[in-house]
């Protein structure tokens, strides 16, 4: 599966903006589905990609504490990333917390978000194994 980065302010505006979200304890997840035709800088998005992007807050946490959650982050979707259908915009933010959680707490907060959101259900009725 092909993924790539969401790396434009308005991209993650458009996600925020137009998508669904689920909200877990650890992480909130916004998925935009997105529509055949769609451009960037006037030429179309390949409909057969994912674009993800990784956010944490400044608040609470300092510069090494917002790297680490994102690396968290990408390798809890590095696994995941066989549920996630072609033709998706999903950000994955962390939410305002003292400290950074584990791999786990993260990994199940993505699984459950995922599932909340019905995107699990797309690849099985597509006949992929999950």
């Amino acid at each position: 599966m092909n993924s790539v980065t969401l790396k434009f302010n308005y991209e993650f505006s458009r996600v925020y903006k137009r998508g669904t979200f689920f909200a877990g304890k650890y992480i909130t997840v916004h998925v935009f589905r997105r529509y055949p035709g769609l451009k960037h800088n006037m030429t179309r998005i390949d409909p057969g990609i994912v674009r993800v992007g990784f956010c944490a807050n400044k608040k609470q946490l300092g510069a090494v504490g917002r790297n680490r959650a994102r690396r968290l982050m990408r390798e809890s979707y590095r696994k995941l990333e066989h549920l996630i259908p072609e033709g998706i915009d999903i950000v994955f933010t962390l939410k305002n917390i003292s400290e950074v959680p584990s791999y786990k707490d993260i990994e199940k907060d993505m699984i459950r978000g995922i599932k909340c959101l019905g995107l699990d259900a797309d690849k099985k009725d597509s006949g992929e194994d999950i």
